[in-house]
């Protein structure tokens, strides 16, 4: 942190930006964070001063064409508009000044009648378009292009028209291509830009007017003159709509700024997106330009993954990075720029223009709890009007499981709360005089990380079963301990617990540890002590060795399950010594099939969100991130393998312990030794002070 200004900057002037994150401030665009802690001070009028006015009064300014006063006036509102505006320690960009104050939009107004017309007004000032602006143009200072994922209803559109004609009014020479996959895309984007050049050749005194006599077609306008001979000049910024349904089509001359609207719906964009990057340079590879890419959240079919790669793997499209928690566990990951519904809720904003994430998330569910009684509306509404990026890329369409049984049992948990909710806490060895472990005692605890929503099955005379329980594990290798650094977003160790059916009971899942702890081996112990308490084994994937050679230093092989049939390439040749099954294409192809049945007849008995949400945001692609489904795989692989064995009442082995002594048989000899327990035909009494056994009755 560096301190310039009576200002503490996180991130000075002579640091390296590899990100950006909202909560810290930049030096390089003087970017400071406006939240629920920071920034209480800052407001928004200081910088609609213009906007403020030309509301009052009709117009910008009173100062008269062609004036001294005149030109100092716009000189410095063309200023602001490039280079940006500061004032009371705090300052926005240029396109962020020009949005603010040169921008008109269509308004809506809550509590406003349906259907009875919308007013065109200023944009108000909000936090995350002010995060959204300083993103761009640090994009812009560092080289880096831009990548953006949002949820429905936020408005980039309209901010994708401003990034093309701010610069079209204030800076000559610029060029701005605006591209769509098809015309239905384009003509929405090009219906926003066209109106605001024309609003700022009426509405600014003359300053903004931009005439285009040479080209000004729906698709295509150049700001210049045509002089009696032909000749063109003037300003000669430019913007050109293209639908691009082919790469092919991305190409012509050199631009600064290169759009891709609606990304999420091009099939084409990755090689489209590359092949834009000579459009950005020039010769010898210096860059000139920006690529800036955006999509929503809800779009669905394999055309969704150019957007899905240019958003999850930033650093391969050379897009800033943006840091952040939207994620279903509230873990810290970089991406592509990502808005969920919960940063705008209008009837929440304070006069900042921020919007409390805890009460919009509370919002939006009463929201969400009103699609409830329609699964499938329901999935749908989440991918939208998306919390996580998971959740917006769920309609992407590569996901096997019943999406709509799987979504019912979602709104079940989290809406009705009609279901068990599961218990944490610790399991712990219960060990005997000689310090040999016999047993494992569970302990509630609000902090403990296994999860359980019912404990072990016990016959009537209390005794436990045999066969029916059976337990999967996605492991690691490494802790968090030993990590480098580089994963963004490392797998977690998982054990899953599976209770088979017995009697009319359906099967269910009762039992889930899912942790990174900075040690493995207290994982692997978790697992032990799972498997010991539910008095079962698990399949392990193959290729996790460090469990294994955990298991086989703690003597704990016995709780695991040899290499299933079906996971073999020739399943005909009968038991495997191995243990565990290989997580080849074809075993996996097969688990999710397993899965997939499960889910179809029992999604109603899967009691743990975390494990319905993974099962709805499943993507084959990204499957590694996915521990719980991995989990899942190879606890389905056991159960299919303990098909023919049914559950059964333990056999308890308890130690016999014999008398021995003295003894008289029926012919009254006298023995010693183990005294028979019976004699057929006798009765047994037992004479204390000879300490001998007699036998009377029948001789």
């Amino acid at each position: 942190m560096e301190i310039i200004d009576g200002i503490k900057w996180d991130f000075g002037p002579n640091d390296n930006i590899d990100y950006f994150d909202p909560e810290k401030s930049y030096y390089l665009t003087k970017y400071r964070p406006i939240n629920g802690v920071l920034g209480l001070d800052f407001n928004p009028d200081w910088f609609r001063e213009d906007a403020i006015n030309k509301i009052k009064d009709g117009k910008y300014s009173k100062t008269i064409y062609g004036t001294p006063s005149y030109k100092i006036f716009w000189d410095e509102r063309f200023k602001r508009c490039t280079d940006g505006f500061e004032t009371h320690g705090y300052r926005i960009t240029g396109d962020n000044y020009f949005w603010l104050n040169f921008f008109r939009l269509k308004e809506s107004i809550e509590g406003k009648k349906a259907s009875s017309g919308r007013t065109v007004s200023f944009p108000m000032f909000l936090t995350f378009q002010y995060e959204y602006f300083h993103y761009i143009e640090m994009c812009e200072l560092l080289d880096k292009d831009a990548g953006l994922l949002k949820s429905r209803g936020i408005g980039f559109s309209e901010m994708g028209a401003e990034l093309a004609v701010r610069p079209f009014i204030t800076t000559p020479n610029y060029r701005v291509l605006a591209s769509a996959p098809s015309e239905k895309h384009l003509k929405p984007l090009l219906s926003k830009i066209w109106p605001q050049l024309d609003w700022c050749n009426k509405e600014t005194e003359g300053a903004f007017k931009r005439v285009r006599m040479v080209i000004n077609t729906n698709t295509h306008k150049r700001a210049s003159k045509k002089s009696r001979d032909g000749s063109e000049s003037g300003h000669m910024s430019e913007i050109e709509g293209v639908v691009a349904d082919s790469p092919e089509k991305i190409r012509g001359d050199r631009t600064e700024r290169l759009l891709y609207e609606e990304a999420g719906s091009d099939s084409c964009l990755k090689k489209k997106y590359i092949q834009g990057e000579a459009l950005i340079t020039v010769l010898g590879g210096n860059r000139i330009g920006t690529r800036i890419v955006w999509g929503t959240g809800g779009d669905s079919g394999p055309q969704v993954q150019g957007l899905k790669d240019i958003i999850l793997k930033p650093d391969a499209y050379n897009i800033l990075k943006y840091h952040h928690n939207y994620t279903p566990d509230g873990r810290y990951v970089d991406t592509g720029m990502f808005i969920p519904a919960t940063r705008i809720v209008s009837s929440l904003l304070d006069k900042r223009g921020w919007c409390n994430p805890v009460e919009a998330k509370r919002y939006e569910e009463i929201k969400r709890s009103k699609k409830a009684e329609d699964p499938k509306a329901l999935l749908i509404y989440k991918a939208e009007y998306c919390f996580t990026i998971e959740e917006a890329f769920s309609q992407q369409g590569d996901n096997i499981f019943p999406r709509e049984e799987l979504s019912e049992q979602s709104a079940q948990i989290t809406i009705y709360k009609n279901t068990p909710i599961p218990k944490s806490g610790c399991l712990t060895w219960n060990k005997d005089e000689d310090g040999r472990q016999v047993g494992v005692n569970w302990r509630d605890d609000n902090t403990g990380k296994i999860m359980i929503v019912e404990h072990p099955l016990k016959s009537p005379e209390g005794v436990g079963y045999n066969n029916l329980y059976v337990a999967g594990i996605d492991s690691i290798d490494i802790g968090t301990l030993d990590s480098t650094g580089t994963d963004k977003k490392p797998s977690c160790f998982c054990i899953v617990i599976k209770k088979r059916t017995i009697g009319l009971a359906s099967p269910q899942y009762v039992a889930i540890y899912k942790d990174r702890p900075k040690d493995p081996r207290e994982a692997y112990e978790n697992a032990a002590k799972l498997l010991t308490y539910y008095n079962c084994k698990a399949v392990l994937e193959s290729t996790r060795t460090a469990l294994l050679v955990y298991f086989r230093d703690k003597n704990y092989m016995s709780l695991l399950m040899k290499r299933p049939r079906s996971s073999m390439s020739d399943i005909t040749k009968g038991k495997s010594n191995m243990y565990g099954a290989p997580a080849s294409i074809k075993v996996i192809e097969h688990y999710r099939e397993l899965i997939y049945d499960f889910c179809l007849e029992f999604s109603d008995t899967i009691y743990f969100l975390d494990m319905v949400e993974q099962l709805l945001e499943y993507s084959d692609e990204n499957k590694k991130e996915f521990d719980i489904v991995a989990a899942m795989g190879m606890c389905e692989l056991g159960d299919e393998e303990l098909s023919t064995k049914k559950p059964e009442i333990k056999e308890l082995k308890t130690k016999e312990i014999n008398d021995i002594g003295y003894w008289i048989d029926r012919n009254g000899y006298k023995h010693s030794g183990i005294i028979p327990k019976t004699i057929e035909g006798y009765d047994k009494t037992r004479i204390r002070a000879e300490d001998t056994w007699l036998y009377s009755g029948k001789v």
